[in-house]
């Protein structure tokens, strides 16, 4: 419980509202940032192991792989950050607003803690696309190349893809908190109506960078570096914007129920 509650030493009714608001955001924060560092730390491990592991494996047994990229499966990382939106505020919500928390702080923890590992992970998602392309090559096989906005080749197309992956992990886990507000709010069958207009950041975000679910039927890339570069941050930046405004109207009127 400790992990949620936003009270500490200096008794609450002793602090300024700003001061609480601010220890609540911290409560909220450090409880994402624990849920995603534990499941992106699982996640990053396992993918890697079978990303760089299954060409080694093929070609050893004399078959013939194209290249099972990360964002060729959708970019999945995404999805991680997705979950711990749901669950994490599933489990959060009702006992950080009993100990003195707000629902805004529940989704500016939330927030920051995005923009904290978002970046994080789009390095390793950056760095696992060229790792990947460097065991094809020791290899002398064919890489099919990343989905990812712009080629690998550059500097500008590893920053654009770093950045374009860091604000779809925030929109992703913001659109998580967003559909289990939905739930809590309507219930389970009017809840699920709700899902696919509470998709549209997400769906949004994945065609801004060509990855994901939404965005692989354009895979390719943009012909353009600058059109690319522009289309990729500022449809992310609009993506995320938008679902930190969806997931607040959202949770702004979710019952709390003990």
């Amino acid at each position: 419980m400790t992990t949620t509650t936003p009270a500490a030493a200096a008794p609450a009714r002793d602090l300024p509202a700003r001061a609480l608001h601010g220890r609540a955001v911290r409560a909220a924060r450090r409880r994402y940032l624990r849920m995603l560092a534990f499941a992106g730390g699982w996640f990053w491990a396992g993918w890697a192991a079978l990303v760089l592991s299954l060409p080694v494996i093929v070609d050893r047994w004399g078959g013939v792989a194209d290249g099972l990229t990360y964002d060729a499966a959708g970019g999945p990382v995404r999805w991680v950050a997705f979950a711990v939106g749901v669950l994490t505020t599933a489990s959060t919500l009702t006992v950080h607003v009993a100990a003195g928390g707000t629902r805004r702080s529940v989704l500016e923890g939330g927030l920051r803690a995005a923009l904290i590992v978002g970046p994080v992970f789009g390095v390793l998602a950056a760095a696992l696309t060229l790792a990947e392309k460097a065991v094809y090559a020791d290899l002398g096989r064919h890489w099919q190349g990343p989905s990812a906005p712009l080629g690998v080749d550059t500097v500008t197309g590893v920053v654009v893809q770093v950045v374009g992956e860091s604000l779809v992990v925030v929109t992703y886990l913001l659109v998580g908190t967003a559909v289990i507000a939905g739930f809590r709010r309507a219930g389970m069958w009017r809840g699920a109506l709700l899902v696919l207009p509470l998709l549209v950041p997400a769906a949004l975000a994945d065609l801004a960078t060509r990855t994901g679910l939404f965005g692989l039927p354009l895979r390719g890339g943009y012909d353009s570096v600058a059109v690319g570069a522009v289309a990729t941050v500022v449809g992310t930046l609009v993506a995320a914007a938008l679902a930190a405004v969806v997931a607040a109207r959202m949770l702004r009127a979710v019952p709390i129920r003990p």
